[in-house]
């Protein structure tokens, strides 16, 4: 049987079979299409880029990593066109079908990761994250994500998107997968203390829906959980529409740095919208990069200092609402993009790790809550997602 090309790339490879036995015999995986594997062509969601680009001459260490603790790869899957939006469309290859909400996006870039993932094809999946990538796609998808801290994973043989804010990711639909494969990919431990006070901020609630919050604040209440309400971003001098538009700046910036050779002689290759984000991205002057630069200084040490002082975790709805509709006119998706990127730049712009909780049986569809915590804490993020997740001590 052929695969659905809205989720799997044709260059392959199809599968990949385990190396050794280990952590993870038994499990299946895809990789989302800006990893490399050796002998392969990396499309990075554009068939241009997959035609103009040589075969891969080494594979990613993660997706070694995966086949020497026994997991089997069944396939390379799809991504937004250079991984430059967090819809899930892809106007060359199609929109794959939200298995949790049909009438909806995906989310993206990692749409293939995560549909994959959400429709059972496999148990896990590794995308990647630079403004949302991982956890947008998780939270429209219904699934659990991780974006590990900025640099805890070993990008080398891996598209680069932005600089600043590239990390690697995982999907699964079991927190305790989430956890082995975590540990895979990271050497680490399974080791984390459990976190009993959570941060709400007032501008991050004001997103939520009533529903969703009256949810989280049962699952707290449930796992002997306190929920800490300020307003640590405006008394910081910080609204969340800055934020969004800080970490476009140094994004797109870094964006055209990096490919604008390319961009110049297939850019009109690229979906119309993520074009449009491209000329934007050409306006970004040097020097306001270098300001935006110190501006994300500023607001990450702001935030270390909190998360230390509090010794808490922030909560933060992943997005606005459940994923929108594949029928919302393209101003109102740019618009709500927009506000999105506000909620998903907050661990972007200082690059904390950040677990995606789904909610099930809201109104408003697929969609959830986030944790985010210190640098190098995703082991208390998973122990103490587990305990908000089931609502329990």
């Amino acid at each position: 049987m052929s695969k659905d090309t809205r989720i799997y790339c044709s260059q392959g490879p199809d599968t990949l079979p385990a190396m050794a036995q280990g952590t993870l015999s038994g499990t299946r995986f895809v990789f989302k299409d800006l990893f490399d594997v050796k002998g392969y062509a990396t499309g990075a969601g554009n068939p241009i880029w997959l035609k103009s680009h040589e075969l891969a001459t080494a594979t990613s260490p993660l997706i070694t990593a995966l086949l020497r603790q026994g997991a089997e790869c069944v396939g390379r899957v799809q991504t937004d066109e250079l991984a430059y939006s967090l819809n899930g469309q892809n106007v060359h290859y199609g929109t794959p079908i939200n298995p949790r909400a049909t009438e909806c996006i995906p989310g993206g870039s990692s749409s293939g990761s995560a549909v994959a993932v959400a429709a059972g094809d496999c148990d896990f999946s590794i995308g990647t994250d630079t403004g949302g990538s991982v956890r947008v796609p998780a939270s429209y998808c219904g699934l659990f994500g991780l974006r590990p801290t900025l640099g805890a994973l070993d990008l080398s043989h891996c598209f680069e998107l932005a600089k600043s804010f590239d990390t690697a990711g995982i999907f699964t639909r079991d927190l305790r997968l989430m956890r082995d494969v975590w540990s895979v990919l990271a050497a680490r431990s399974q080791f984390g203390e459990r976190v009993t006070r959570v941060y709400l901020d007032a501008q991050c609630q004001t997103v939520m829906s009533s529903a969703r919050f009256e949810r989280f604040t049962q699952q707290c209440q449930g796992a002997g959980i306190e929920i800490v309400q300020s307003h640590f971003l405006a008394e910081s001098g910080w609204q969340l529409a800055e934020l969004s538009l800080l970490f476009r700046t140094i994004q797109g910036f870094e964006i055209i740095v990096h490919h604008d050779a390319w961009l110049t002689l297939y850019g009109d290759s690229l979906d119309p919208a993520i074009w449009e984000r491209v000329q934007w991205a050409r306006t970004i002057t040097y020097e306001q990069y270098q300001h935006a630069k110190a501006q994300q200084q500023d607001f990450q040490q702001q935030l270390l200092t909190h998360l230390k002082q509090q010794h808490c975790l922030w909560a933060i709805p992943t997005a606005p609402s459940g994923p929108p509709s594949l029928m919302m006119p393209a101003d109102e998706l740019a618009a709500y993009r927009s506000q999105l990127v506000g909620l998903t730049s907050i661990a972007g712009l200082s690059g904390l790790p950040q677990l995606h909780l789904p909610m099930e049986a809201l109104l408003e569809g697929p969609c959830g809550i986030s944790l985010m915590g210190l640098p190098h804490q995703e082991e208390s993020l998973l122990v103490t997602g587990e305990a908000v997740y089931s609502g329990q001590c």
